[in-house]
């Protein structure tokens, strides 16, 4: 469900339309627990009717990224419209989070 992208790709990934963007560490239990809420809420038939492109971003491995837009803790979400960030939360969301950044 989600895309990796990269240092090299994050802006060219994100410059259209709306994105929902899971920074994340490979071996956080926490940030595999924000993948499969994330993937639930994407499954919702109100969110499903959205186009919405799902990346993930290694926090390991995309310093830049994670400096460029102040990522300080994962799991952590960040969303954008056109390449704007519209929205961002780090640590605990909810669903009603997710529904607040994306509408």
């Amino acid at each position: 469900m989600f895309t990796e992208i990269t240092d090299d790709n994050f802006i060219d990934s994100i410059a259209e339309g709306l994105s929902l963007v899971l920074f994340y560490k490979e071996q956080c239990p926490f940030c595999k627990a924000m993948k499969k809420i994330v993937s639930k809420f994407a499954e919702r038939p109100a969110v499903a009717s959205k186009e919405i492109g799902y990346y993930q971003v290694n926090r390991e491995t995309c310093p830049q990224t994670v400096a460029d837009w102040a990522v300080e803790r994962v799991p952590a979400i960040l969303v954008f419209r056109g390449g704007e960030k519209i929205h961002g939360k780090s640590g605990d969301i909810t669903y009603k989070d997710l529904e607040r950044m994306i509408v």
